[in-house]
């Protein structure tokens, strides 16, 4: 589809257009961003919105938000997992957003809830893709985006990274630990969404961005332009897609300056590195990320 006013995001496979139960009306797909941005202002409680829907529902194609996923797993991987995992991510990602919620109501935020119903992914699906290459994956998705008429590097999470999910990230997301509802325990403190030593798994997100010809790159030698986001950071990492990409938070040369033994893992605002075979982990902010499960020891399990 090209999309003859690519300021307002609205994908063919949604048949209906968004509408929030915090509007009274429906966001057209027709809106122009300019129309947008008026109806918003014109709000009393706008000015204070929180700053993620504040800046993606002003982006061309940023509102409404989500993730571009393409899957890569048909042979080892069941239409039934398949939506298994897609729900999973789904919860993960809003059950994150759950904490951000309550800390956004506790410093006297408006307009809270849209966020929550303006969360849309766009599914490609291809047995084409069956083992794609991230390389493949990146120009499907660039061509995507430009076919709308819409650009990348501007802070919007569906249009600068887009997930991967090839058969071992399906598996991880399958194995991970069902997600407890957060809580704020302490102002400035929330809990952890995963009970003690639970384990969860992660999706790969492609760096839009990333060109591999670029000889001026600074993410490091050994970057391929994909880090891996653990399910309990998904929401923080589309919160902070905005600081990448306005240089706020520079992550990219951390850990990639050496040989891919490790994967770069990163919620947006900080990264570490895990070695190569893991396959599940600890979300628990008391401890380190030491508890660990292999794939392997998965599969015996």
């Amino acid at each position: 589809m090209s999309a003859p006013n690519p300021s307002i995001f609205h994908d063919e496979s949604w048949s209906t257009p968004w509408q929030s139960s915090e509007f009274d009306s429906e966001f057209p797909p027709n809106e122009t961003i300019g129309q947008r941005i008026l109806r918003q202002r014109a709000r009393p409680d706008w000015a204070s919105v929180p700053p993620f829907l504040s800046f993606q529902s002003g982006k061309p194609g940023g509102w409404p938000w989500g993730w571009a996923i393409f899957r890569t797993s048909y042979t080892h991987t069941s239409d039934k997992d398949w939506a298994k995992a897609i729900e999973k991510l789904d919860q993960s990602c809003l059950n994150g957003l759950t904490t951000f919620e309550l800390s956004w109501a506790r410093s006297g935020y408006n307009t809270i809830g849209m966020i929550r119903d303006g969360y849309r992914n766009v599914i490609f699906e291809d047995p084409a893709l069956e083992g794609a290459s991230v390389a493949t994956i990146r120009t499907k998705h660039l061509e995507w985006v430009k076919g709308h008429g819409l650009s990348f590097c501007g802070g919007t999470p569906r249009l600068d990274y887009c997930i991967l999910l090839d058969d071992r990230c399906v598996r991880s997301i399958l194995a991970s630990a069902e997600p407890v509802q957060p809580v704020l325990v302490q102002p400035g403190s929330l809990s952890i969404p995963y009970a003690p030593g639970a384990m969860v798994g992660y999706v790969n997100a492609v760096d839009s961005c990333f060109d591999p010809e670029d000889l001026d790159d600074d993410t490091g030698e050994f970057y391929q332009g994909m880090v891996r986001v653990h399910l309990d950071c998904l929401f923080k990492f589309a919160l902070h897609c905005e600081d990448l990409m306005t240089g706020e938070h520079e992550w990219g040369d951390w850990g990639m300056d050496f040989p891919h033994t490790q994967e770069v893992y990163t919620d947006g605002y900080s990264t570490t590195t895990e070695i190569k075979e893991m396959f599940l982990s600890s979300p628990d902010g008391q401890v380190k990320r030491t508890a660990s499960v292999t794939e392997a020891e998965y599969v015996k399990l």
